[in-house]
């Protein structure tokens, strides 16, 4: 009789404008630009394929039901990355830096509140660095309060049981 192969998730790695992983900071980021959240060193070891994501925001004061924030996700080999604005937590220096790294997918205002939204998904990653990047679609700036903002990736690796 064949194996079974169970799901086994792995600490999450999180970008964060403090006590995360790695560094990231898109408060206050206003409309119509973008934030670079630092490379993170997934290592060269056996490490899972596949990775469960969750960007959250939290919008400004204003908002418009079914605008967006757009999520990317950035990768390296520790010599070339897909953005050239560098390595850090870094403001996106402009749109098109956008055109090279591959969308994950997007928040969605979905009320007119001042409270944490957020989208999920999988993604998988053979490159060794990666890097979050949201860019404000949306006609207003988001909150400016540090804690309001985050990514994370759960490695999902599977198990023979």
């Amino acid at each position: 009789m064949p194996n079974l192969i169970y799901v086994n998730e792995a600490a999450a790695i999180t970008w964060k404008s403090s006590g995360g992983t790695a560094a990231f900071t898109p408060t206050s980021l206003a409309s119509a630009a973008g934030r670079q959240g630092a490379y993170y060193d997934l290592t060269t070891a056996a490490r899972a394929l596949s990775y469960a994501w969750r960007g959250w925001i939290k919008p400004g004061g204003t908002r418009v039901v079914g605008e967006v924030v757009q999520i990317y996700l950035a990768t390296g080999d520790g010599t070339i990355y897909d953005n050239d604005d560098g390595t850090g937590d870094i403001a996106v220096s402009s749109v098109d830096k956008l055109r090279n790294i591959q969308q994950i997918g997007s928040i969605v205002i979905d009320e007119n509140a001042a409270v944490p939204m957020s989208a999920s998904g999988f993604v998988d990653l053979p490159q060794r660095y990666v890097a979050p990047f949201f860019w404000n679609a949306t006609a207003n700036a988001l909150s400016s309060t540090a804690g309001d903002f985050g990514f994370s990736l759960t490695p999902v690796p599977l198990e023979i049981q």
